[in-house]
């Protein structure tokens, strides 16, 4: 290719520009870097401790419609976060299990609900419940702080003199560095946690430590800017740093960049301390004459550094209008583990079935407190796991050994009362129960390979163990009562049960009271053939009903001589539980094919549904089983059971259309199922997975619940018509108002619905959100030759013009039944009949406003909306 003239005589010119830049200095950006300290803002303050905004539980939304309440609730969570974070480990484990134990307590004990919702309405009794608690619970932690902090009850070196010692790490002035490298080791030794009071010498003037964040030196105000770190720092309350008349002189990354000044930068790649800003502790001293601070870098699972670093301390001296190092030091150093559960499968299986029991977290927290939470646990399991002196030592030096054996008492005895509502439940806690002991050994021997002694190893493996099981066994359901605070270090207790006790323990020594018990736990066919007779007699028809209205014979399936007993007593095989649970189904759920057959032989309707029952059941699988409602023995087969079982099911009739889309969740289901081969798989899904069933007879046919969202199937001439209960949103509707033919409706509704579109585009200045809708304001105006509409667009109206000869027509929400039109099985005369009908067979009264809605995304397809009242 060949150059003009032009850029010819251009090329030498941009050559002697490029080589004299070669030997002239670079000039341009160059990067600037400011040092001078700055303070983050402040977290934005709220009404109450929270957020009121967005979806909340009834307690909050109480809380947010009282100012007086909502300042309780504040001074409340500072109270309860100052005092936790003073206690020990141990300490501190036990107060948040009782905090979150009241929480969950105001709603059953101010008669409010689970349900959360956006809308925020005073109700002056729970109100002035809700105050009363608040008020109590700040009264009874005042006391119970004053007790439970307690002195330091053992000799011997702090737990944290284990993992933390302060190593000179850069000297300015030898003789003080050196002097404070000693003292500040001796006072870890003794004390744990730094605190300058405690050193030789030293008048603390304010700080982390200290009554005051402000002192007066030399005319000057110092000021240590202390603020509570959030959720990601355990609500800590921690220092941003220091400020001198009002000017920081010290921020979160003041210390750092000392740090970054040593040989390889300090072994960190980082400048700030924290993921929050801030530093663990600033404390301002002085000491021979001289005043001085003491910044700590965290320790612990919040510690700045990553595996294997260090976090650090500086200590400084204020003079004039700043500060200048002095002493740095090396402190805690991170742990290298990565995968905290690696080399623990005992422990791992456990937790993982504690969750089952467990479940998704009780509806009554709000989105916060589950993120603070999960948070929490984050945070102490690491440190049990990690720091383990620090809970081992904190059971004997601050006596806590007496608390943690009640509230695991308390614990146990909530674990089993739970396997006692029914057979699920108790198959579970089988199977846990024999889990325990070696997930318990399992840690004693992890902590004695990390250089623990027996006494020691034991004791960090009772607290973390401990922790593992209280927490699951608080989230069966909210207490009943509201919690007393936890025992003190002066109050006695005598523990019933071992920290991991033996399979068997747990029923020692109880007794068995009601014909449901009995037949749980497997009794001699004399003793229930006793209870038979004795609840016959005063309870008649109620007779064998447990938890949750669960019948006898559900907790039978698994004992052939039970069930057989009970059947022959009259016992009904197709009672239910609250949400319509049959022995059927549980024998499925737990693939008991004897029972499943013996049931189906006395006459179990193989086509029973379950129905979705919200706050409903205790523990995690029962909760999620009535909340996710509508299932049958043949769905939960296909999900549990093996392929003699399913087989039975479906010999019975089980495989029936019970609801729309059910023989697509069969078939899904048996996906699922690890229960099966692969043969028995492909086996199953031949006949279960090809085609939609048939419907069940019409006496064993569920009533359809279309408020609920079932779709009801109605046949009218010879077609199934599957119609659904919907919303419309409010919406804006512009169109022009048009009298059509039939035949023009069928041949030029194309070229209309464009020239509609381009209008509210181009003329209306508009934006189009929804799919053509051809509204029509009176169905009884239909005629023959005549079909009254409005074509139209959703549009969003704000800033819309005007159109000559179109409208918009603002649409309110509203009800409609609705059901797609299949032209090749249906006219639009049959169509809109049987939205009326069905309108009419479920107790909605019909209007004449109707709408047909023609969808082109996805596919096409055309839905006619009648609209509906109540």
């Amino acid at each position: 290719m060949r150059l003009p003239s032009r850029a010819k005589q251009a090329v030498p010119a941009a050559l002697a520009l490029l080589v004299a830049g070669c030997a002239a200095p670079v000039s341009g950006p160059v990067a600037y870097h400011d040092t001078t300290p700055r303070l983050a803002e402040a977290r934005a303050e709220t009404r109450a401790s929270f957020e009121c905004g967005g979806a909340l539980p009834a307690v909050h939304r109480q809380i947010c419609a009282s100012d007086e309440l909502s300042s309780l609730d504040k001074q409340l969570t500072d109270q309860y976060q100052r005092v936790a974070n003073q206690l020990d480990t141990a300490g501190g484990l036990l107060l948040e299990a009782n905090q979150r134990q009241w929480m969950l307590s105001r709603a059953t004990h101010c008669g409010l609900s689970a349900q959360s919702g956006t809308k925020i309405e005073a109700d002056p009794t729970a109100i002035m419940c809700l105050e009363q608690m608040y008020r109590q619970r700040r009264q009874q932690l005042t006391s119970w702080s004053a007790t439970a902090t307690a002195t330091d009850s053992r000799q011997g070196a702090h737990a944290y003199a284990s993992y933390v010692e302060y190593r000179l790490a850069d000297s300015r002035e030898p003789t003080l560095c050196s002097a404070l490298t000693e003292q500040l080791n001796q006072d870890l030794q003794r004390h744990g946690l730094p605190d300058p009071s405690r050193l030789p010498g030293v008048k603390l003037l304010a700080g982390s430590n200290s009554e005051s964040t402000t002192a007066v030196v030399e005319g000057r105000e110092i000021r240590v800017d202390l603020h509570n770190a959030g959720p990601y720092a355990g609500y800590q309350t921690r220092a941003r740093g220091v400020l001198i008349n009002g000017q920081p002189v010290m921020d979160d990354h003041t210390l750092p960049r000392w740090v970054a000044e040593q040989p390889n930068y300090g072994g960190r790649a980082y400048a700030s301390s924290s993921q929050t800003g801030d530093y663990g502790s600033i404390d301002v001293f002085q000491r021979d004459g001289r005043t001085l601070l003491l910044a700590n870098e965290t320790w612990g699972f919040y510690s700045p550094a990553a595996r294997g670093e260090s976090a650090f301390s500086g200590v400084y001296q204020i003079s004039g209008q700043g500060v200048q190092p002095l002493c740095l030091f090396q402190t805690y150093l991170t742990p290298p583990r990565t995968n905290t559960l690696a080399g623990m499968p005992a422990y791992a299986a456990l937790e993982t079935e504690l969750n089952r029991v467990a479940g998704d977290p009780l509806p009554g927290y709000a989105q916060h407190e589950r993120r603070d939470n999960f948070q929490s646990w984050k945070e102490r399991q690491w440190t049990l796991l990690n720091l383990p002196l620090l809970g081992a030592d904190a059971l004997t030096r601050y006596q806590r050994e007496a608390a943690i054996y009640h509230r695991n008492d308390q614990a146990l005895d909530a674990f089993f009362n739970w396997s006692e509502r029914n057979l699920g439940a108790k198959t579970l806690y089988r199977k846990v129960m024999p889990m325990l002991r070696p997930a318990h050994q399992e840690l004693v021997q992890m902590f004695a390979a990390q250089g623990l002694n027996a006494a020691e190893s034991e004791a960090a493996a009772n607290l973390l163990f401990h922790e593992t099981l209280a927490r699951s066994m608080e989230n069966l359901a909210p207490p009943a009562a509201v919690p007393g605070l936890p025992l003190t270090p002066q109050e006695p207790y005598q523990p019933r049960y071992a920290i991991a006790p033996a399979a068997g323990a747990l029923e020692q020594g109880r007794n068995f009271a009601t014909l449901y018990s009995v037949v749980l736990n497997n009794a001699p066919a004399n003793v229930i053939r006793d209870f038979i007779a004795y609840e016959t007699d005063t309870f008649g028809e109620e007779r064998g009903v447990g938890p949750d209205q669960s019948p006898a014979l559900m907790v039978a399936v698994d004992n052939p001589d039970s069930l057989e007993l009970l059947l022959q007593q009259g016992f009904d095989p197709n009672a239910a539980n609250q949400w319509g649970k049959t022995p059927l189904m549980t024998a499925a759920e737990l693939n008991l094919l004897p029972g499943a057959r013996r049931l189906i032989e006395a006459g179990a309707n193989v086509h029973a549904q379950t129905r979705r029952v919200e706050f409903a059941g205790v523990g995690g699988p029962d909760r999620q089983e009535a909340e996710q409602g509508r299932r049958t023995a043949l769905l939960i087969a296909a999900s549990n059971a093996d392929a003699a079982l399913i087989d039975l099911l479906v010999s019975a009739g089980a495989a029936a259309q019970a609801w729309d889309g059910y023989h697509q969740q069969v078939c899904a289901a048996l996906d699922g199922n690890q229960q099966l081969a692969d043969a028995e798989r492909a086996r199953l899904k031949a006949p279960l997975c090809a085609n939609v069933y048939t419907p069940p007879p019409p006496s064993q046919q569920a009533v359809v619940d279309i408020r609920a969202g079932d779709t009801l199937i109605l046949r009218d001439t010879g077609v199934d018509y599957r119609i659904r209960l919907i919303e419309r949103q409010p919406m804006h509707l512009f169109g022009r108002n048009m009298q059509l033919t039939p035949e023009r409706l069928r041949e030029d509704m194309g070229g209309i619905a464009r020239q509609v579109g381009m209008s509210a585009v181009r003329r209306g200045k508009m934006k189009i959100v929804g799919p053509l809708t051809l509204a029509f304001a009176d169905l009884g105006a239909i005629t023959e030759n005549s079909l009254p509409m409005l074509v139209s667009f959703p549009v969003t109206a704000v800033g819309a013009a005007n159109v000559a000869n179109y409208v918009l027509e603002q649409k309110p929400l509203q009800r409609v039944l609705s059901v797609d039109y299949d032209p090749e099985r249906a006219d639009a005369e049959s169509t809109w009949r049987a939205l009326f009908s069905a309108a009419l067979t479920q107790g909605f009264t019909p209007s004449q406003q109707g709408y047909v809605v023609i969808h082109t995304r996805g596919g096409q397809r055309t839905e006619y909306q009648l609209v509906v009242t109540e």
